[in-house]
């Protein structure tokens, strides 16, 4: 397995892909907000960088949702 780290930038965020086997996933992740700040990590990305990728997008969204619904109230 590749030891470098892959990055796409995602709704004004960063996700960062790093190799770790941890269970059924190979790749560990970090979400960085627009300022650069550590808003989510997880050890279990999932078993491809596709996957991974697509898990942060998820979880980025889901985040925003959350957000947009919480200052309508």
């Amino acid at each position: 397995m590749e030891n470098s780290k892959k990055t796409i930038k995602y709704k004004d965020h960063t996700i960062k892909l790093t190799p770790h086997e941890d269970r059924c996933s190979l790749f560990a992740m970090t979400i960085l907000n627009g300022e650069g700040k550590e808003v989510k990590h997880s050890n279990r990305a999932g078993k491809n960088e596709d996957i991974a990728f697509e898990n942060a997008k998820k979880m980025i969204d889901f985040d925003i949702e959350y957000e947009k619904q919480e200052t309508e109230k």
